[in-house]
């Protein structure tokens, strides 16, 4: 797989569990499911995993290898990867447009 595609990848991925809104509603219920959970508890850390870009990264990433190993899943790689590239772009338009 070229490292380009898997960095863009990892990266879309980790943007839509930690910060798209059409996952906010699995944040929340995860919040939801961990409210006042020990600091450090299982719950704690589910819950920070999925908030956390730096720490959803590692599993994105890690997700994307698998899935790159399987015909389908290369597919849905190539997909987020071309997702990833289209918001950089519309990034830097925006920024341009400035």
């Amino acid at each position: 797989m070229n490292p380009v595609v898997t960095v863009l990848a990892t990266q879309r991925l980790t943007q839509l569990v930690t910060e798209d809104e059409l996952t906010r509603p699995f944040r929340e219920g995860v919040n939801r499911w961990a409210g006042n959970a020990a600091e450090f508890s299982f719950k704690d850390r589910v819950a920070t995993l999925v908030m956390c870009p730096a720490c959803m990264s590692v599993w994105s990433g890690a997700g994307i290898l698998l899935a790159s190993r399987f015909r389908v899943g290369r597919v849905l790689v190539r997909v987020l990867a071309a997702s990833g590239a289209a918001l950089i772009v519309n990034a830097g338009i925006k920024r341009v447009e400035r």
